[in-house]
This record gives C-alpha cells, sequence and structure tokens, in this order.
C-alpha cells in the first residue's frame, strides 16, 4: 500500500512537472521583504522629523500682541490643530504599515503579534528620528519641498504661510540679493515671489544676519506690488543665538537687476531716507 502511494505521488509529480524551488529564492524573497521594512523604518523616521520640525517651527503668536489676544480672536487648540503637520503623520503611518508588512513575510516574521511588530517598528522609527532631528533633517526636507514642489504649501500648514501675509505686515522668506550701501534686500518667499525690503530703520533681533542664502521673518509695511518696508528682522529657526547681531557688510552689491524691475512707483521707498 505504500509503495503504490508512493508512485502515484511519482506519477502525479512527473504530471504536474514540478520542480523543486532553489533555496537561493527564499533568501532572496526573504532579503527583499527585510530590505521594504528597514526602508519603510527609515522613511518612517523621516517623516516623523520633518512633521515634528514643520509644527514646532510654527510661531504662534506671530500675528497677534499677546497671548490675551490670541485666546480672544483666535481659541490655542484651534491653532495648534491647524498646526499640526497631518500629510507627514499620514505618511508616517503608511509607512509603519509597509514595515509590518515586510516583516511579517520574513521567515519568522509570522511567529510574532501584529501590535508588537507595529510598536516596535514605531519605536525604531522614533530612535532614528531623534538622530535625524539633531542634524536637523526635517528642516531640510521641508525646506526643499516648499521651494520646489508646488501644491506643498497647501498641503501642510507651515510657518512659510504664516510669514507671507504682507498685507498684515508679515514677510518670511530667503535672501537673494543683499546691497548695503542702499539698504536693500531681495526676499524670495515660498511661492518663489520677489520682494524688495527697505531695511534702512528696521531693527534686529538676537540672531538676525543680513546674508545671501539667510532666512528671515520681517515684520513692517507693505509699500507696494513688491515691495516691503521692514521695521523688525528675526532670524529664522528654532535656535536663538544670544549675541548682538551685526549686519553683514562684507557683501556689497550695485543695485541688481531685480531692484529695478520690482521697484515701487514711488520714489520715496525706491531709495530710502
Amino acid at each position: 500500500m505504500p509503495k503504490t502511494s508512493s508512485d502515484q505521488i511519482i506519477r502525479e509529480i512527473e504530471k504536474r512537472k514540478v520542480v523543486p524551488i532553489p533555496r537561493w529564492h527564499f533568501i532572496l524573497k526573504s532579503a527583499v521583504f527585510w530590505a521594504l521594512a528597514l526602508i519603510s523604518v527609515v522613511t518612517g523616521a523621516i517623516s516623523m522629523a520633518t512633521a515634528i520640525y514643520v509644527f514646532f517651527d510654527n510661531d504662534y503668536l506671530a500675528d497677534h500682541a499677546g497671548i490675551e489676544k490670541l485666546f480672544v480672536e483666535r481659541p490655542f487648540v484651534e491653532v495648534i490643530v491647524e498646526a499640526i503637520p497631518y500629510v507627514w503623520l499620514i505618511a508616517l503611518g503608511l509607512f509603519i504599515l509597509t514595515a509590518f508588512y515586510g516583516f511579517r513575510h520574513t521567515r519568522k516574521g509570522y511567529r510574532y503579534p501584529t501590535l508588537r511588530v507595529i510598536s516596535v517598528s514605531l519605536l525604531l522609527s522614533a530612535l532614528l528620528c531623534g538622530i535625524l532631528d539633531s542634524f536637523d533633517i526635517g528642516r531640510y526636507i521641508h525646506r526643499y519641498l516648499i521651494e520646489n514642489v508646488q501644491g506643498y504649501g497647501q498641503l501642510v500648514h507651515t510657518n512659510e504661510v504664516i510669514w507671507a501675509q504682507m498685507e498684515k505686515g508679515l514677510l518670511g522668506g530667503k535672501v537673494v540679493r543683499y546691497s548695503a550701501h542702499d539698504s536693500l534686500v531681495v526676499i524670495r518667499d515660498y511661492k518663489r515671489r520677489l520682494w524688495q525690503v527697505d531695511i534702512s530703520r528696521a531693527t534686529f533681533q538676537p540672531g538676525a544676519q543680513i546674508a545671501i542664502g539667510k532666512y528671515l521673518k520681517i515684520t513692517g509695511l507693505k509699500t507696494g506690488p513688491n515691495a516691503f518696508k521692514a521695521a523688525a528682522i528675526r532670524p529664522w529657526g528654532r535656535k536663538i543665538h544670544r549675541h548682538n547681531p551685526k549686519i553683514d557688510r562684507r557683501i556689497r552689491l550695485k543695485a541688481p537687476t531685480e531692484f529695478r524691475k520690482l521697484a515701487p512707483a514711488n520714489p520715496s521707498v525706491q531709495k530710502p531716507q
């Protein structure tokens, strides 16, 4: 009877033309899923670091005179909820689920409970996020996306959006031109619009420095379609250096073409008094 069964099995194998699967196939499959899990943990950490930067970079008191006015005009909870970077939290969730899927399909991944696998993935992403945050990786990723990916600013309520309310006296962006002789600066906001800023009578807060490539937050008055008169200038960033800032006078440029293109019709704004 056993012999008959063996013969039947052999005939069935020959009939279906079954061939043994090479060992390297299983090794490669396991390696692919491990790589998927590890990449997902890393990308989850990047999403977490960017979300942390976007959330804590917000100036909740930027357009208010004080905390009392903030609570009267706009509930603080509403501001916090609006500042949460939901798109990055969703991305983090997707990457964690992908990490779980990759690990579950490894050789022994099925043995571990779902909650434990997700918790470990999230913990690893959080630990790696701490390392990335120490190098300010979230800031670099956010800056690249806000300046190069159209529509990103509408998905995330960022500080760049807050500091692009020129009618309210808020202007923020990157210094792309600087003329120390004329006390003029060209700022490019997150929508890549150029603004000519008169800094002749501006006060500088600790850490603020005028240099090409620096990001600044400027309060003042909009004086033309692309013109702004600065009243106060502060640095852009969470870390404020405790020293008296000085304008970098080493960069002396002639009035560039952008100044002439952006110059308002009012000559008093075009050349500071």
